[in-house]
């Protein structure tokens, strides 16, 4: 038999936008209904006042699916709630398992959320929300990411404009178009014929003010002017596109000093954390690792206190064993947070030039005839075992 629920009310949230379908399950009487509210912070708050007010005292649970998007910072400050986020193949699966056809529907997807938490609560970890300033740091580093991938878009796109039109600021302007120098190319001569307008000097004089001074790279800039063939003399064609790589160009400028804002504010959050003396002596952390890793932990020791391998297990980094009859097959995770997973990584592999074992290890494991990416993460697998332990101990 199952054991009796820990909650006096059972609710299993199926959000839509801008919508969440409901059930409520009280697990005494066994009484279930379904309900439909809207998802707008005010509309959640009044439902939570006549929630209380018909529950007075009552544990609640809520069982949801994940991304949640406002919903678990809105509800987690209500302490007389506690939240269950769910993995959406979690979810799928659970349905699949009951309704054979796949059919899908958001009230009934309510109810099994609110069933998997009434039968499985043990088995669900409740939602913890860190500490504020682990939480400042996780938030700093996540929008930083995000901010990067826009950069990377945005230099793809003005790449992929300047080939169409003017080929030659592409060596121009460098090999990163993110950078100062390529950002302000294009403002300043935003096509072939402007840039040959320029007098030499004029051309030497903005390249030496930005930091690009061999004497060999400026002679093989103006030797490619000199010889230069646009690639068309259609003033129609060329026009449009002045237009618009400039607008590239200072979206590109305006990214690359949000960027800088956040890496400021990284490394005072980083500085002022409690936890800065474990992680800042990893070696090869650095100050963009180093953040990174007190990010995946956090401050709260008992969201991975048995051992090091649910660390391992969450971040991806632990691999998965397929067992079935007399078969036996080892593959890496493929499900699990990327960017956690890939800041392990990449620490590892950054570890191989400031630690002389792991340096060792990631040669034995070459020596094995594992590739370079197997290898890389076997070390970080190992690494994960070390980090816990000093985390754990609250030792550098």
């Amino acid at each position: 038999m199952n054991p009796p629920p820990p909650y006096d009310l059972i609710l299993g949230l199926d959000r839509a936008d801008p919508k969440a379908d409901l059930c409520l399950l009280d697990p005494h009487p066994g009484e279930r209904r379904t309900a439909v509210i809207d998802t707008a912070p005010e509309a959640l708050w009044e439902w939570l006042a006549e929630l209380r007010q018909q529950h007075p005292g009552a544990r609640v649970g809520l069982c949801l699916e994940q991304p949640a998007v406002h919903l678990i910072p809105f509800l987690e400050a209500y302490a007389w709630i506690t939240l269950h986020p769910i993995n959406p193949l979690t979810l799928q699966k659970y349905r699949e398992a009951f309704v054979t056809s796949r059919a899908k529907d958001d009230t009934k997807d309510a109810e099994f959320l609110a069933d998997r938490l009434l039968t499985h609560a043990a088995k669900l970890p409740a939602w913890a929300p860190q500490d504020s300033p682990t939480r400042a740091r996780q938030q700093l580093g996540t929008h930083r990411r995000a901010v990067v991938d826009e950069r990377t878009a945005l230099g793809n796109r003005l790449i992929a404009l300047l080939k169409q039109y003017f080929p030659q600021a592409l060596t121009l302007c460098g090999e990163d178009l993110w950078r100062p120098l390529a950002t302000a190319f294009p403002l300043k001569w935003p096509s072939l014929a402007a840039v040959r307008k320029a007098k030499p000097a004029t051309l030497k004089s903005f390249y030496y003010r930005r930091g690009s001074r061999r004497p060999k790279r400026l002679d093989e800039r103006l030797a490619l002017l000199a010889r230069a063939v646009p690639v068309t003399d259609e003033t129609a064609v060329i026009e449009s596109f002045v237009l618009r790589v400039p607008l590239l160009a200072r979206q590109l400028q305006q990214v690359v000093r949000t960027i800088a804002e956040f890496d400021r504010q990284i490394a005072a959050a980083y500085a002022a954390h409690p936890d800065h003396g474990i992680f800042a002596s990893l070696p090869g952390a650095g100050p963009v690792l180093g953040p990174r890793r007190l990010a995946s932990l956090g401050a709260d020791r008992e969201r991975f206190a048995e051992s090091a391998a649910q660390l391992q297990g969450y971040t991806g980094v632990a691999p998965v064993t397929m067992r079935s009859g007399g078969s036996c097959y080892i593959h890496r995770r493929y499900c699990g947070p990327k960017f956690q997973r890939q800041s392990f990584h990449e620490y590892a592999k950054e570890s191989l030039l400031g630690s002389r074992w792991a340096g060792a290890f990631y040669l034995q494991q070459r020596t094995k005839g594992c590739p370079h990416h197997t290898a890389v993460r076997a070390l970080a697998f190992m690494w994960q075992r070390v980090i816990w332990r000093c985390w754990q101990d609250r030792r550098p």
